[in-house]
């Protein structure tokens, strides 16, 4: 009988010690958030599309969360630095970033770069937020109205031409370097992350891959011209505007992206939670008006679909053996 006795006891404390980080996990998720405010780390500066959509998300979760939401501006190194802030920081749901696809997709190895992270292995994607295309856009000297005729130009004056970006494996870059390989083309590459824009206004380079939101009012205002766009559809925020691959490229595609994610062991039912608030807030005719007026197309992904476009965009980009 004290056999049994003491075996039950020992059954107990062990079901006992089990039960303990569940039920410790269930209570934290059940106070999230806490009155500690929740940090949304944009690792690109004020005014940026992803420092829209931050500000876009912190005033919905204040009002739907009941929550203190703090927008973190750390720009530097392609995001990279912003991000892995992120990383580093308690798993508790109170620290996430809404980053870009370059800081993603550089922990392929793309263009020989490679941050202390890996996106996949430390990170826990939550939801994608918007894609916009890059305009392919030409200085005003530049004779080319088509893509063709910049093909045709490029190739009639070997080294002579270079395109802008605001840095290495930004979506600018991947899209100068994906029409390189396509049209085997040799133009150089000139990272600006401080104003690339002003770099093909001036004419110091003679072209460049401009999100859609930054190049749309440089188009309009006649500082350069606009040649096509990087999706495979063309854009409802500029209709006339020919794709890249209809104009003798085809299949190529360089979108730029954006996408919540948080520290890898966040509890599962805070990641559930914020990725239900995000796609509710996604879904409001005022957000997707916002989106639509930079010139892009809201997603509101779940995790899993989110996920796989990180696992498809490292393996694309990566380099090749």
């Amino acid at each position: 009988m004290y056999r049994k006795i003491q075996l039950m006891l020992a059954y107990a404390i062990a079901l006992g010690s089990a039960l303990i980080p569940a039920f410790a996990q269930a209570q934290s998720t059940a106070a999230y958030p806490t009155n500690k405010p929740i940090r949304l780390v944009v690792p690109y500066g004020a005014g940026t599309a992803p420092d829209i959509l931050a500000r876009l998300l912190a005033s919905a979760f204040t009002e739907s969360m009941s929550a203190t939401v703090v927008v973190e501006n750390v720009p530097g190194a392609g995001g990279t630095i912003g991000v892995n802030r992120v990383v580093t920081s308690t798993p508790d749901g109170h620290t996430l970033v809404l980053s870009g696809d370059a800081a993603l997709v550089l922990t392929g190895g793309t263009f020989g770069l490679k941050p202390a992270y890996d996106t996949l292995r430390d990170l826990a994607p939550i939801a994608q937020l918007m894609t916009t295309p890059n305009v392919l856009v030409v200085a005003n000297d530049v004779p080319a109205r088509t893509v063709q005729e910049l093909v045709a130009l490029v190739r009639s004056q070997p080294n002579k031409f270079s395109y802008s970006s605001g840095g290495i494996g930004f979506s600018q870059h991947r899209a100068g370097e994906l029409m390189n390989s396509m049209a085997h083309l040799d133009m150089l590459h000139v990272p600006n992350p401080i104003n690339s824009w002003a770099d093909v206004i001036s004419g110091r380079t003679q072209l460049m891959f401009g999100t859609a939101a930054a190049a749309l009012p440089f188009i309009k205002d006649g500082k350069v011209r606009a040649l096509a766009v990087t999706s495979t559809t063309r854009s409802p925020a500029a209709p006339d505007l020919p794709t890249v691959s209809e104009s003798g490229l085809p299949g190529f595609e360089a979108l730029a992206w954006f996408g919540v994610l948080a520290p890898v062991g966040t509890p599962p039912a805070i990641l559930r939670r914020l990725e239900a608030e995000i796609q509710k807030v996604m879904a409001t005719p005022a957000v997707k008006e916002r989106i639509a007026a930079m010139g892009g197309t809201p997603v509101a992904s779940n995790a899993a679909a989110f996920t796989q476009v990180i696992q498809s965009e490292i393996k694309r980009w990566a380099p090749k053996p």
